[in-house]
């Protein structure tokens, strides 16, 4: 995942293009992770979970509100909003619409609805051609 440098893009931000072969291989659930720029906030029942724009989901155990506890951290690259019905999580991943089983701090696909959102925009409108097979999942300042 690396920023194309290619004339493809122009002003002040460069895409984050994945392949997506790889795009589609890049769930992963870890340990706890450092926030490192958070997006929108989710509750579902004792759980909590935080946007880590573009990058995934931290899950919080929220049964004390006062004192949130790490559980997991779900990686998933292009990811910035997510809905919750019983334990299915619905979360975008940049053009993909992505449904996750989650129960006792493990992940599952379920499915993938590929190209439901457009590719992602640049915050300064910088364009970007990507090819058919790939993903923006970021745009970074040049």
């Amino acid at each position: 995942m690396e920023p194309d440098d290619s004339p493809r893009s122009s002003r002040n931000y460069r895409p984050v293009i994945m392949k997506r072969d790889v795009f589609e291989k890049s769930i992963r659930l870890q340990s706890p992770q450092p926030v490192s720029q958070s997006g929108k906030i989710y509750i579902k029942d004792n759980l909590l979970f935080v946007n880590d724009v573009n990058q995934g989901f931290h899950v919080y155990d929220y049964t004390n509100p006062s004192t949130p506890k790490p559980v997991a951290y779900i990686e998933i690259p292009g990811a910035t909003d997510l809905a919750v019905r019983n334990n299915i999580i619905y979360i975008n991943q940049a053009t993909d619409l992505v449904t996750l089983a989650y129960a006792n701090n493990a992940i599952t696909l379920i499915k993938r609805n590929p190209k439901v959102f457009p590719q992602k925009q640049s915050p300064d409108d910088s364009y970007a051609n990507p090819k058919a097979n790939e993903i923006i999942i970021n745009w970074i300042p040049k």
